[in-house]
């Protein structure tokens, strides 16, 4: 009712909605629940997800009943009570690769591991928990154990969490110690980190709560404060039966590395504590005096959000278990990401990859899913978005279902080689905190350019109805039998259609089990398979995580750009031209000023295999450049549109050579990529820049076949009727008219509706000599006849729903007989304030 309150109201509305929710346009759902292929996807995923939940049931569950039963008579508390007695209460658990050891060693059942993982709130800070399970095995060290250890201590290092080990083992397992020690990535690795990680200010807590031995004793020894619990844990290099063969000496475990000696005499651990539970109190109140990390910090701090507008549920849907079914990714983005909302990047180049920007609760994230095989644009379109969120630290999440890259004599000519291993350069470049989701097929080439597990993200986690491997086992099948059919022909041998059939079987029953979702997390290639439902949950932990990871700014890898040059000039079609010339209109003035060219121009970066810093940069040639495209994009307007007036012919230009918009077509090319500047990433002016003056630069039919090919297609975006705005477009039709002859022109009402009809209110016509030519609705009678006189003088121009644009053929036009200006309106009006010029 006042001012003030009405601000109040606006400052309530900021505060409780984010700014996305009014800026970025919710994803409109096209999915029919009732239809029967969602009803049969659904009933498939809730198979696989069913049977994921047993195998994690018995998973949890531990060691068998015996070794529990033992475990808890020595007054221990097992290995997940642990766990959850240290979180926070209420908070979430995310643990990693629940299927660690999963069939791995035959007859030895290993659940998780042997080790429990994961992250956790402790005391309000997130931490990295490593658990050892004394049930399994007592706790030993097998080959993944030591694989999951490492893959906990490497996130805890990416994104900074403290780390909290609960140790109770018997150290490695020996009959495996070929597999365990010594190489680089084995047992001592664990030890390396912690130093490396104490070193970096990243805290290092361990609780000795069972046995600690050999060179597992350095665990506690290493960490920057240890718990010990008395008359469980132990800590010694060497346990009481090798000091008895090496000494003599007869000695308990208590005695020889208990919580009495190490707390009171060798000083190895911190605390004492009575019990289990004692330990974890104090553990907590440890890590209570910590400095916060930066998701400690923030943990409150972010935009607000709003839920998705579709359920989660529909997932299983969408997707389904049959992998040959194409599903569409803006279905499952939608399902994943605050309020649907998704501010799609280049929705319409290289549209089998799906790009762009969305939050997931209130943190923003640049969302890279396939939506079908990659091509080169696709790769370039890629690139260009993972550039963009690198130069801006956005994390980066890849929503995997790819079968991989183009193939064939086409896709090779137009460079796919090159184009994807661009993508594969920025995925791997890419410094900024990068997730990964496999929600469907993961395979060869495509599982690199979509940051598989070499790609180093900071987390990577599988639907179950997923499948990862070089490529699809009917595929391998058809190629392996191939070879071996051509071995034979060469060796003069037969190749039954049996045989065939067999090895065909044989193969496909392989990549089947070895690419199952199972296997792969078994073998630690990802941190675990989730229920499809989890996604959003475990995206928004996952992003908290990451928040501490120090971004860096990201430096590409070095590219040939003798090669690069040699395949734009393909590209551009126009292979003869001299290299030098295009190296001059893409060579920036502020190139020659950059450190590295000035040092040693031999190690710039784009650079040409000579005469670096001799090349003339690009100044003249870019108004020559400009004025060019200028001059012909007009002169195609006046073409297409002979009756329209010359302030038409320059309002359409103007839109159509703005600096943004050569800049995306340049972009689009690969300009991004060869301009030589001192700026990184290039900037819009730059790169639109460099287009003009490759455009002086080229032969001037080539320079035509450029513009008509890429800026001129623009003109099916152009809005002819908003593109010259005039004040009063009654008036300046009412002049044209009398000009030609019209001696009455007049606007009626046709029809008004009521107050309360949904329609317009007024609908208006124009009459010339009594004669209709156009007409218009209204929201007052001034907007109706402004709105019909509108629509009359683009009829008079030719501008109509009919209207072809000849993009298909450039036979009928002569640049040279358009270069001429059209009428002007301003000659034949009388009234200059009739225009909005």
């Amino acid at each position: 009712k006042t001012t003030r309150n009405y601000r109040n109201y606006n400052r309530c509305i900021h505060n409780t909605i984010s700014k996305y929710e009014l800026l970025w346009t919710p994803l409109k759902s096209n999915i029919e629940s009732s239809n029967e292929e969602f009803k049969s996807n659904s009933i498939q995923m809730q198979k696989l997800v069913n049977d994921l939940r047993q195998i994690i049931e018995k998973i949890e569950n531990g060691g068998d009943e015996i070794a529990k039963k033992r475990h808890k008579e020595k007054g221990k508390m097992l290995a997940r009570e642990r766990v959850n007695a240290l979180m926070d209460a209420g908070s979430a658990f995310v643990e990693l690769s629940q299927l660690a050891g999963y069939k791995m060693y035959g007859e030895e059942d290993v659940p998780a591991g042997g080790i429990i993982t994961g992250i956790a709130s402790v005391s309000n800070q997130e931490c990295m928990i490593i658990a050892n399970d004394a049930t399994v095995k007592g706790g030993t060290y097998y080959p993944i154990t030591v694989k999951k250890h490492l893959r906990a201590q490497e996130i805890a290092l990416q994104n900074r969490l403290p780390c909290i080990y609960l140790v109770d083992s018997g150290g490695a397992n020996l009959p495996r110690q070929a597999d365990i020690f010594a190489d680089r990535d084995h047992f001592g690795r664990i030890f390396f980190n912690q130093a490396t990680m104490s070193s970096l200010k990243i805290p290092q807590i361990a609780v000795v709560m069972g046995s600690c031995t050999a060179g597992g004793a350095y665990v506690p020894a290493m960490a920057d404060q240890a718990v010990i619990v008395k008359n469980s844990g132990t800590v010694f290099l060497g346990g009481p039966p090798l000091v008895k063969a090496a000494t003599g000496e007869e000695i308990s475990a208590e005695e020889l590395g208990g919580a009495d000696l190490h707390c009171m005499e060798s000083g190895v651990t911190d605390y004492y504590a009575i019990s289990d539970s004692h330990a974890i109190n104090q553990t907590r109140a440890i890590i209570a005096g910590l400095t916060p990390n930066n998701s400690s910090k923030i943990f409150n701090n972010y935009s607000p959000f709003e839920e998705p507008l579709y359920p989660i549920e529909e997932l299983y849907g969408i997707v389904g278990a049959n992998l040959k079914k194409a599903f569409e990714i803006r279905e499952v983005i939608a399902r994943i990401v605050d309020g649907s909302r998704f501010d799609e990047f280049k929705k319409r180049y290289g549209e089998t990859l799906v790009t762009g920007f969305s939050t997931v609760y209130g943190r923003t994230v640049g969302i890279i899913g396939n939506n079908g095989v990659l091509f080169s644009e696709s790769a370039l379109k890629g690139a260009h978005f993972i550039e963009l969120c690198c130069q801006r630290q956005i994390p980066l999440l890849f929503l995997q279902n790819i079968t991989g890259f183009m193939v064939g004599r086409d896709a090779e000519a137009g460079g796919i080689a090159k184009h994807g291993a661009k993508l594969v350069n920025a995925v791997a470049c890419a410094d900024v905190p990068k997730i990964t989701i496999i929600i469907g097929g993961s395979y060869g080439a495509g599982n690199y350019g979509m940051c598989g597990r070499a790609y180093n993200p900071q987390f990577l986690f599988m639907w179950p109805n997923s499948r990862i491997s070089v490529m699809g086992g009917e595929q391998a099948a058809n190629v392996l039998a191939q070879v071996q059919r051509d071995r034979r022909i060469r060796d003069k041998k037969s190749w039954t259609d049996d045989e065939e059939r067999k090895l065909k079987a044989s193969v496909e029953e392989r990549f089947e089990q070895e690419g199952h979702p199972y296997f792969a997390s078994s073998h630690l290639w990802d941190d675990g398979i989730i229920d499809p439902k989890d996604t959003r949950r475990l995206l928004g932990l996952l992003l908290q995580v990451t928040s501490n990871k120090i971004v860096r700014d990201t430096k590409f890898a070095f590219r040939n750009y003798d090669s690069e040059i040699y395949a734009f000039l393909h590209r551009i079609k126009a292979p003869k031209t001299p290299p030098e010339v295009v190296v001059r209109a893409l060579t920036d003035e502020s190139f020659s000023k950059r450190a590295d060219v000035q040092d040693d121009s031999s190690g710039a970066v784009p650079m040409k295999a000579e005469n670096v810093g001799d090349i003339e940069h690009n100044g003249k040639l870019i108004a020559q450049g400009r004025k060019f495209i200028d001059d012909f994009v007009k002169a195609f307007i006046r073409y297409i549109l002979p009756g329209a007036p010359e302030e038409l012919i320059l309002a359409i230009s103007e839109e159509l050579t703005k600096e943004s918009r050569i800049a995306s077509v340049a972009s689009h090319l690969g300009f991004n990529y060869l301009v030589r500047t001192a700026e990184f990433p290039p900037s819009q002016q730059t790169i639109s820049a460099a287009f003009a003056s490759l455009i002086a630069s080229l032969h001037p039919v080539r320079a035509e076949t450029l513009i008509f090919e890429t800026i001129l297609p623009w003109l099916l975006e152009v809005d002819f009727a908003d593109a010259y705005p005039l004040a009063q477009p009654f008036s300046v039709l009412s002049d044209i008219l009398k000009k030609k002859g019209v001696s009455e022109i007049e606007p009626r009402i046709l029809r008004s509706a009521g107050e309360i009809s949904a329609e317009p209110i007024f609908i208006v016509g124009i009459y010339a000599d009594k004669k209709i030519i156009a007409q218009s609705p209204g929201e007052t009678l001034p907007i109706a006849v402004d709105m019909a006189a509108r629509n009359s003088l683009l009829h008079l121009w030719g501008i109509t729903s009919d209207l072809l644009l000849p993009f298909g053929s450039r036979t009928d036009f002569a640049f040279s007989q358009h270069t001429t200006s059209n009428y002007y309106l301003k000659d034949i009006c009388d009234k200059e304030y009739c225009f909005d010029i």
